[in-house]
């Protein structure tokens, strides 16, 4: 898979969600070694779904530009808007 990368990666946060810049799709890493959970939520603040994100992993990440991201706990997941082509 070939990614193009659309700004900056940050850390997602626990105590606040994320559009991630708007993004449609969402390049997530975890760095740690232990693992989180990550909450989707929509625009309007209600919950979509969650998904656990094993240690020392990453996936590609499909949303809506309004839905946000948001981490259980810790410093050691970074997210980044990209687009992708298979």
């Amino acid at each position: 898979m070939l990614i193009k990368v659309l700004a900056d990666e940050f850390l997602l946060s626990a105590s606040s969600n994320t559009t991630v810049n708007n993004a449609v799709v969402v390049r997530v890493v975890h760095t740690g070694t232990q693992e989180h959970v990550i909450t989707i939520g929509d625009g309007a603040g209600s919950n979509i779904g969650s998904f656990t994100i094993l240690n020392n992993s990453e996936l590609i990440l499909e949303k809506d530009r309004t839905d946000t991201l948001q981490v259980d706990s810790g410093t050691d997941v970074k997210v980044v808007s990209v687009a992708y082509k298979n």
